[in-house]
């Protein structure tokens, strides 16, 4: 394997660590969400969120831990893509950017060709195929820059709150919008990489739609099983 072919297989190694990693976060933040709104009565009715919040109260030993595990998870995993990378140790969006930038030469359209050449593309569809451009790089930077502020509070809120207990820890406000820009920067980020170094696109749905479905089946379920016992305390003792 020559040295293009390294770095474009280096890429495409990251650009899947990094899929991993945002699949199971925003995974995670689907199901945060989706137990807030479950309580909220301008999204579900009034008559729901009392129903879920009674059901929150009955098992407030399972449910507050397990929302706060899934807060923490979340933010925590978010800030990771973002980290400061002096070392170049970690691996984040901004150690991808720098890998294609400075072998940019690695991942051309012919590059691309030779490093999948055992594979067969549809000549009409290959057609759409580009090759990486500084361009693509500098768009991503940009949001980045843009966003640099968020991505700070949110390093400080990681490091000073979630994973250390400093005793004066700086104060922070982080938006619900904010924190689906970054996201949507990380997702827009493993998109690019795997349009230009596997000419492939990605289906979210099974971890975007998935984990929703998943607690509202469970608040169902419970729901259910404290009708039917209330049910059956009447029956026994009604008159």
């Amino acid at each position: 394997m020559n040295s293009h072919e390294e770095n474009f297989a280096k890429a495409l190694e990251w650009t899947e660590k990094l899929r991993g990693r945002y699949l199971h976060t925003l995974a995670t933040f689907r199901i945060f969400e989706r137990f807030k709104k479950r309580s909220a009565p301008n999204i579900v009715g009034r008559k729901k969120a009392e129903a879920n919040a009674r059901i929150f109260s009955q098992n407030i030993y399972f449910f507050a831990p397990l929302q706060e595990a899934a807060r923490c998870y979340f933010f925590v995993e978010l800030a990771k893509f973002f980290d400061p990378n002096p070392r170049k140790q970690s691996l984040t969006v901004d150690l991808l950017l720098d890998l294609v930038d400075k072998h940019l030469a690695s991942f051309s359209k012919e590059k691309f060709l030779e490093y999948h050449s055992a594979r067969h593309f549809i000549p009409e569809l290959f057609e759409h195929y580009e090759a990486f451009s500084r361009a693509d790089l500098q768009k991503i930077r940009q949001r980045l820059a843009r966003n640099k502020r968020t991505i700070a509070n949110l390093k400080n809120y990681r490091d000073q709150i979630l994973v250390h207990a400093d005793i004066k820890p700086t104060e922070v406000h982080i938006t619900g919008p904010q924190i689906k820009v970054l996201l949507r920067i990380v997702k827009d980020t493993v998109d690019l990489f795997y349009k230009r170094l596997d000419f492939a696109s990605n289906d979210y749905r099974n971890y975007d739609q998935e984990p929703v479905f998943a607690v509202d089946n469970v608040m169902k379920f419970l729901q259910e099983h404290e009708e039917e016992r209330v049910r059956k305390i009447y029956t026994e003792y009604g008159h």
